[in-house]
């Protein structure tokens, strides 16, 4: 996933939340900051391999 899929992906996501509902609110953070993470993880472990080459 791309930087723009991204940002596109979590405008969605809370395009369709009811952001006065507290926990719905707080689930949808914690499964946006999860994604962010996955996809960070990936770019440094891409990059760690570029640097091993």
């Amino acid at each position: 996933m791309t930087t723009n899929q991204f940002t596109d992906w979590v405008q969605e996501v809370f395009d369709s939340c009811n952001v006065h509902d507290e926990i719905e609110t707080s689930r949808l953070i914690v499964e946006v900051m999860r994604e962010f993470r996955s996809i960070n993880n990936d770019k440094v472990q891409e990059q760690v391999t570029v640097v091993k080459l």
